[in-house]
């Protein structure tokens, strides 16, 4: 009976997830422009540097 409650919460969970997945990329994307990519996460979004301007 824990094995099949623990799949049972992982299928939920994985369902779950893939559901708000679905929507978020369908609503708004997930993947980053080619510029943005090249230049970082971090510049792109957080407006920060990776390093140090030293």
């Amino acid at each position: 009976m824990q094995v099949l409650g623990t799949l049972l919460g992982i299928s939920v969970a994985l369902i779950g997830a893939l559901i708000v997945y679905g929507v978020i990329h369908s609503l708004t994307g997930i993947r980053l422009s080619e510029e943005d990519e090249f230049n970082g996460a971090d510049l792109a979004i957080h407006k920060i540097s990776a390093t140090s301007e030293d």
